[in-house]
């Protein structure tokens, strides 16, 4: 990225442009986390899918599933599927027959983030044929 580039992405970041925000962070990964974590809850505050998941995955690790479910909820709406399995993940321990059916619809799509919850969720449960076929399915 040339310095003219840089200095229009940083407008646009000054002018709230979420996705602008986002590969702000993205840039700053690597050499600035504080930086990297402040940009990318800005721009997930503001809407942009790819920022909300990967705030949510933050927050997950940080056990804050409530604001994760959140972030997630972003995600799933702009059309991100494995956000949709990530938020039904969590929905497992508040109605799990509901989530499961939603996790078992996103892995019959495709969505390989969905048959991994549901192979780790039926190996937790005992259930080694039902994980070996979930996790089938991610390969």
């Amino acid at each position: 990225m040339t310095q003219q580039e840089f200095d229009a992405l940083k407008q646009r970041v000054a002018a709230n442009d979420p996705n602008a925000m986002f590969a702000y962070a993205e840039l700053m990964r690597a050499t600035d986390s504080a930086e990297y974590e402040k940009y990318l809850t800005l721009a997930a505050q503001l809407g942009q899918p790819q920022a909300a998941e990967r705030v949510g995955d933050m927050l997950i690790e940080r056990g804050d599933y409530e604001n994760a479910a959140h972030n997630f909820k972003t995600g799933a709406k702009a059309g991100l599927m494995d956000c949709a399995a990530k938020l039904a993940a969590i929905k497992l321990s508040v109605n799990e027959p509901v989530a499961l059916r939603e996790l078992e619809e996103l892995a019959e799509s495709g969505v390989q983030s969905a048959c991994i919850a549901l192979a780790s969720y039926h190996k937790s449960k005992g259930n080694r044929k039902e994980a070996a076929f979930w996790r089938s399915l991610v390969n």
